[in-house]
């Protein structure tokens, strides 16, 4: 009889074979961490400041998510990815929050990216100890639903100072290590996760825009 678990993780193996994506593969980074200083300190108050407003998720498919994003969310909860070890509070999908957040960063920190800010979407995500989020692509159904379609790109920036546990996979690239203000492109449909097992909160941003 065949093990259940094994049996749902070849569900993934399986699409992801059929997707292309194989980590013997080395996909080139380029972090611009030199040329961007984000304020911090003041994101991390700001978020202290609104917890009122946050969103409280674990991974489960969005009413804006793609039929592909659903399927990868299905296959993630049969492997046992749930509320208890993928939940975050993020802040910005708001207008008004997602302004206040542009106002944070400031215009030079758009400039380094060659994101126009008045078309972009900034989200604070909190992962607290003990939750991630698990292997997935991006759809960008959040931004495109507020801004519509064109050329758009999205970044990971590190808000707070890396610590315990602290981890960004990004394909075969596993990131840590990093500085507030590191900034990696997340191309497009390409894999990854992000996790927080260690001893602090983990705040980093989602800032997704067209291109200048």
């Amino acid at each position: 009889m065949k093990n259940n678990a094994f049996t749902r993780q070849n569900y993934y193996h399986e699409y992801l074979k059929k997707r292309g994506v194989n980590l013997n593969e080395h996909l080139d980074i380029t972090s611009i961490e030199t040329h961007t200083t984000i304020p911090y300190q003041e994101i991390i108050n700001w978020t202290n400041e609104n917890l009122d407003k946050a969103l409280k998720v674990g991974y489960v498919p969005r009413p804006y998510s793609t039929d592909d994003n659903i399927r990868q969310a299905v296959m993630l909860q049969h492997m046992g990815f749930n509320e208890h070890n993928t939940t975050n509070m993020n802040w910005g999908l708001d207008d008004e929050d997602n302004e206040a957040l542009i106002e944070m960063l400031g215009g030079s920190f758009f400039e380094a990216i060659n994101i126009d800010k008045t078309k972009c979407l900034v989200r604070v995500l909190r992962y607290d100890p003990g939750h991630g989020i698990p292997l997935h692509s991006d759809g960008f159904g959040g931004f495109t639903d507020k801004f519509g379609e064109g050329n758009a790109k999205r970044y990971f920036v590190a808000v707070s100072p890396w610590d315990w546990g602290h981890f960004f996979q990004l394909h075969d690239n596993m990131i840590h290590h990093w500085k507030p203000g590191y900034t990696v492109e997340v191309p497009y449909h390409v894999f990854h996760c992000s996790g927080n097992v260690g001893i602090s909160p983990k705040y980093t941003l989602t800032v997704t825009g067209f291109t200048k």
